[in-house]
C-alpha cells in the first residue's frame, strides 16, 4: 500500500508539473478590439464569432493615435466580418494591413523601483560591513511579450466607402453611415444575414463623428505552423485629442470573458469607468532591456520594414503603458478613453527605477552626514559649533569609503583643543618627518586588519601583507636622540601616532554613528517604498 500511495503522489506531482509548462511552451495567441460577425453555415443565420483574446498597440503622438488591432479567434472563416468605430473624420483615417506585431519588453517600473530600493537599502548597509551576511540581492521582474496570432463593395446611398485595401489576405475598408438602417444594409450586402436593430452597440457610434473600419478575411488561409507565425493585424491612424480604444462593441458577447491587453508606447493616463474597474489593471513598464537571443526581433521593432511607420523617434519608445480587462463583456458599457499625460505617481516611481545608482550616491552622502553630525553633536562637546559641525560633515562622508574610511577618519579628528604648551613640540617633531610617516603606518595597519577581518587577504598573495606590514614597522621606528620628544608629548596626552590629543569618545563615536546610520537607511528606504 505505502508503495502504491508513493506510485499515486509522484504521478499527480507529474501532472501538476506538467499543467504548469504546458502555458510557457505553447504559442501565443493574441487580441484587438471590435466584434466579429459570422454567417452560420448550418442555419444561414449570422452570430458573433468567438474571440479568445483582444490586444492593441497604440503610438500616441502630437494628437495623431496610431493603433495595431490584432485578435485571436477560436476559429477562422471567410465569411467573418470585423467591425469596430474610430473617433474621426473618413477623411482623417489611414488603414493598413501588417502582418508582423511589434513585441513589448520591459520591467515594471513598481517593480523595479522596489527591487532598486531593496538594492539600494543592502548597498547603504554593505557600507557598514558587519550587516553584509544578513541579506540577499534582489531582482527585476520583467513583462515579455512574445505577440503571434491570425487575426470588405458596394453599399447603399447611405454607407460611403472612403477607402478599399486588399492586403495579405484581408480587405479592410473604412466607412460611414448616416444611419444604422445603411450600416446593416451594408453588413448585409456582405452575405450577413442580419436583422436591424440586433446589433444595438452600432446605433451608439451613428450620428456621432465616428467612422467605421470594416475588414474580412478575402482569402481562406491553410493554417500552419509557418502561417501562425505570420500574424496580421489592421493599422488604423487617425488624430484625436485623447488616445481612444473601442471596448464598447465587444460588450454583445455577453457573460463571455474576453482577455483585452492594451500596450501604448509611453506613459498614460487610462480613464477606467466603475464597471470594469475591479477587472482592469494598469502598469508602466521600461522598455530598455538587451535580449541576446532576440536582438533581431527587437532591432525589427525599432523601426525596420512594415513597423517603421508605427514607431517614432520620440525618447517615449523606451517606455509603455500596459492596460489589461478580464471584465465579463456586458460590463464594457462605454469605449476607453486615455489622458496622455502620465500620473505624478508614475513620474516619481519612473526616476526610482531608472536612476536607482544616483538616489544611492545621494542618500549616502545625506544619511552618512546626518548620523555623524548627529553622533558627533551628543558625543563631542567642543564640536557644537559651525567649524566642527562641518568637520563632522567631512567624517561622516568617509562613510562612503565604507566604515573603514569612517574609522580612519575618526582617528584622525581632533575632538580637543590644541595645547599650546606643545605647539613648539609638535612642530619640531614635524620638521624631523615623524608626523607624515607615523600617519601613514597607522592608515596601512588599518587597511590591512580590515582585509583580514573581511576575509579578503585569503585571496591575495602572503607577500603583499608582509610587506606592508615591515614597511609599517620601519616607517614607525623612533631614533634614540628623539624618543625625549616623544615621552613630552605622552605625557601630554597626546597620541604617539596621530599626534593630537588622545579622545576616548571616539570609540563610542563610531558604533553610534553606525547605529544611527543603519536605523535612518532603513527608515528613509521604508518611506520611500511606502509612497511607491
Amino acid at each position: 500500500m505505502k508503495l502504491l500511495s508513493k506510485f499515486k503522489f509522484l504521478f499527480s506531482l507529474s501532472i501538476a508539473s506538467i499543467l504548469l509548462i504546458l502555458p510557457l511552451i505553447m504559442p501565443n495567441f493574441v487580441l484587438a478590439d471590435g466584434m466579429i460577425i459570422n454567417i452560420d453555415p448550418y442555419s444561414d443565420r449570422w452570430d458573433y464569432l468567438n474571440e479568445s483574446n483582444q490586444q492593441a498597440f497604440i503610438n500616441y503622438e502630437d494628437g495623431l493615435e496610431k493603433m495595431i488591432l490584432s485578435i485571436g479567434l477560436e476559429k477562422t472563416s471567410e465569411n467573418a466580418v470585423w467591425i469596430f468605430p474610430v473617433p474621426a473624420e473618413p477623411t482623417e483615417v489611414a488603414i493598413d494591413v501588417v502582418t508582423r506585431l511589434p513585441k513589448f519588453i520591459g520591467e515594471d517600473i513598481f517593480e523595479r523601483a522596489k527591487s532598486n530600493l531593496f538594492i539600494i537599502r543592502n548597498s547603504l548597509l554593505a557600507t557598514q560591513i558587519y550587516p553584509i551576511p544578513f541579506f540577499n540581492w534582489g531582482v527585476h521582474v520583467l513583462d515579455v511579450s512574445d505577440i503571434s496570432i491570425w487575426l470588405g463593395d458596394k453599399s447603399k446611398t447611405d454607407v460611403i466607402v472612403h477607402e478599399h485595401l486588399d492586403k495579405e489576405g484581408l480587405t479592410t475598408e473604412i466607412i460611414t453611415a448616416r444611419t444604422a438602417q445603411s450600416l446593416y444594409q451594408y453588413l448585409q450586402d456582405k452575405n450577413l444575414k442580419i436583422e436591424e436593430g440586433s446589433i444595438p452597440v452600432i446605433d451608439h457610434y451613428i450620428g456621432k463623428k465616428f467612422t467605421f473600419v470594416v475588414s474580412w478575411i478575402s482569402e481562406n488561409p491553410v493554417v500552419t505552423p509557418e502561417t501562425q507565425l505570420k500574424q496580421r493585424g489592421v493599422f488604423v491612424t487617425f488624430p484625436t485629442e485623447e488616445i481612444y480604444y473601442p471596448l464598447l462593441p465587444t460588450s454583445v458577447y455577453g457573460s463571455e470573458i474576453i482577455p483585452i491587453t492594451i500596450k501604448i508606447i509611453g506613459y498614460r493616463s487610462p480613464k477606467i469607468f466603475e464597471e470594469i474597474k475591479n477587472y482592469t489593471e494598469v502598469k508602466y513598464f521600461i522598455n530598455n532591456l538587451i535580449v541576446d537571443s532576440d536582438v533581431n526581433e527587437i532591432e525589427i521593432n525599432k523601426g525596420i520594414d512594415e513597423l517603421e511607420n508605427f514607431y517614432s523617434d520620440s525618447s517615449e519608445n523606451d517606455k509603455y503603458t500596459k492596460i489589461e480587462i478580464k471584465a465579463p463583456s456586458k460590463f464594457l458599457v462605454d469605449d476607453l478613453w486615455i489622458n496622455p499625460e502620465a500620473p505624478l505617481k508614475v513620474y516619481y516611481s519612473s526616476f526610482i527605477a531608472q536612476y536607482g545608482v544616483l538616489i544611492e550616491i545621494i542618500l549616502l552622502i545625506l544619511i552618512s552626514m546626518v548620523a555623524s553630525i548627529v553622533a558627533g553633536w551628543l558625543i563631542f562637546r567642543d564640536l557644537r559649533n559651525k567649524n566642527g559641525i562641518f568637520k563632522l560633515a567631512l567624517v561622516g562622508l568617509s562613510n562612503c569609503f565604507s566604515l573603514i574610511g569612517l574609522i580612519i577618519a575618526t582617528i584622525f579628528l581632533r575632538t580637543k583643543a590644541e595645547d599650546e604648551k606643545v605647539s613648539s613640540l609638535l612642530k619640531e617633531i614635524k620638521q624631523k618627518g615623524y608626523m607624515w610617516k607615523r600617519r601613514l603606518a597607522v592608515i596601512l595597519l588599518i587597511v590591512v586588519l580590515s582585509l583580514f577581518i573581511s576575509g579578503l587577504l585569503s585571496s591575495l598573495d602572503f607577500i603583499v601583507p608582509f610587506l606592508v606590514l615591515v614597511f609599517t614597522l620601519f616607517i614607525r621606528r623612533i631614533k634614540p636622540e628623539d624618543k625625549p620628544l616623544f615621552a613630552q608629548l605622552k605625557s601630554a596626552g597626546y597620541s604617539l601616532w596621530l599626534f593630537i590629543p588622545k579622545d576616548k569618545r571616539k570609540f563610542i563615536f563610531v558604533p553610534l554613528f553606525s547605529l544611527i546610520f543603519v536605523n535612518i537607511s532603513l527608515l528613509i528606504v521604508k518611506l520611500i517604498e511606502i509612497t511607491l
